[in-house]
């Protein structure tokens, strides 16, 4: 690992640990074992490296959607590779994406750090809103209203719908605890069975 990035996995570390705030360039020299003026020759302050993890941590959300060969693309595109797909399938989906902000070593101090930066920094209160809330949902509506126009999905509000299947996965991401983690990922598993039950067409 360069020095570059092991200040970046520092500062994450840092950063969600003690708040944007209580993280001083001294901290993260010391945390890395180089002197304060180095960080310098790779970043140009605090805010810059705060910035250089919100781009890698979409570089990394890229990957991992390829990588658990999630659908994407626009919703119409996505809503085609969703056609006829297993229930088991669906919660192997959302385990896989749930595990990784929840347990992967740069997603989830990430989205801790985020979490706790959105309010203080309106770059950290964007990506939050972009990862966690807004996106999510504008494209789980676009999905669902596409299934629905094409007869997969009853006729019902795709906002709704998006809701319906959105916010208990967030909420157990954010109730997430390792050593319940079997207790939360069977909810998460009853949680997409019932959902299937309910809004798909058999």
């Amino acid at each position: 690992m360069t020095t570059r990035e092991l200040i970046l996995h520092a500062a994450l570390r840092l950063f969600s640990e003690r708040g944007y705030e209580g993280v001083s360039m001294r901290d993260l020299a010391s945390e890395v074992g180089i002197r304060a003026a180095s960080i310098y020759n790779h970043f140009s302050g605090k805010e810059d490296i705060f910035n250089c993890l919100l781009a890698e941590m979409e570089n990394r959300y890229v990957k991992i959607i390829e990588a658990l060969n999630i659908p994407d693309g626009d919703p119409g595109e996505a809503a085609m590779n969703y056609i006829g797909i297993t229930e088991e399938r669906l919660q192997e989906i959302a385990v896989g994406i749930f595990l990784y902000f929840a347990k992967d070593e740069f997603a989830a101090p990430f989205r801790r750090m985020i979490t706790a930066e959105q309010y203080r920094d309106s770059a950290a209160g964007d990506a939050f809103r972009n990862m966690f809330i807004d996106t999510v949902l504008e494209f789980q509506t676009g999905l669902f209203q596409a299934l629905a126009e094409q007869g997969k999905f009853i006729d019902a509000d795709p906002g709704t719908i998006a809701l319906h299947f959105y916010s208990p996965i967030f909420l157990l991401l954010v109730s997430y605890d390792e050593s319940r983690e079997g207790e939360i990922l069977q909810t998460l598993k009853k949680h997409v069975s019932q959902f299937s039950r309910l809004y798909v067409r058999r």
